[in-house]
């Protein structure tokens, strides 16, 4: 099938492992690019990286990657160019792309698109998990793809999450353009429910304005698209009730 618009641009999907969630302190493992075009892979690689320091035991629990798997990888520094070839003239992609970036600095001069943001816009889903997108979009990935939480095989359900996130892009009223995807996905986002606390998983439409009002009183400044939902589900209810 013939893709256009968005859906026939050039992004690299990419991911990592690390041996931590911190940015500062901690460093990749293993890192993997998809090159799409299309909506095709056209481009592979993955690669282990060395670390240089130790990786902690709850970081291997969690991707199966060792201090013995890495002795002799490469470090990152030595595939900067690589990464910075593999993603040329491309828009990078990463779920939760906010993580991925923090650990490839270099990188930050491509334009980015944060796959879970993407999803918060265009879809209501119960978590915005890559895997639980994938589920929800009745995506089925390759029996041998390879475990969880390694590098290819997360880039590989996000690319196909991409994939079916852009068709409904496409169909919404945004910009039909990667600037104004990027910029789109950037302002709050309008959540049909939400993910925690005493009316987790309820519709918005169902959830107390109590709680919504005191949502806007008690300190989620740092969850923006928390935030929005909730003014916005108020001031539906006042125009509702004033019409």
């Amino acid at each position: 099938m013939r893709r256009e618009g968005l859906c026939a641009g050039r992004y690299a999907v990419v991911d990592v492992e690390t041996t931590g969630l911190s940015q500062a302190a901690d460093a990749v493992v293993e890192v993997a690019v998809l090159g799409i075009e299309g909506g095709e892979i056209v481009d592979r690689f993955v690669s282990l990286v060395n670390p240089g320091r130790p990786i902690p035991a709850y970081a291997s629990g969690v991707h199966g990657i060792y201090d013995r798997d890495v002795r002799d990888a490469p470090s990152l520094e030595s595939l900067r160019e690589h990464l910075l070839m593999l993603t040329c003239r491309a828009t990078v992609v990463a779920h939760n792309a906010v993580f991925d970036r923090g650990f490839l600095p270099f990188l930050s001069v491509r334009p980015w698109i944060c796959t879970m943001r993407l999803a918060m816009h265009v879809i209501d889903a119960p978590s915005y998990r890559n895997e639980a997108l994938r589920a929800l979009l009745g995506i089925t990935m390759p029996a041998d793809l390879g475990r969880a939480h390694r590098a290819y095989a997360d880039a590989a359900v996000t690319a196909a999450v991409l994939d079916r996130l852009l068709e409904r892009y496409a169909m919404g009223p945004f910009p039909q353009a990667v600037a104004g995807l990027i910029a789109t996905i950037a302002k709050p986002a309008r959540l049909g429910r939400f993910a925690f606390g005493a009316h987790r998983g309820q519709p918005i439409g169902q959830v107390p304005s109590s709680y919504l009002r005191w949502i806007l009183t008690e300190g989620f400044e740092d969850w923006p698209d928390v935030c929005a939902t909730a003014e916005f589900e108020l001031g539906r209810r006042r125009r509702k009730m004033t019409a």
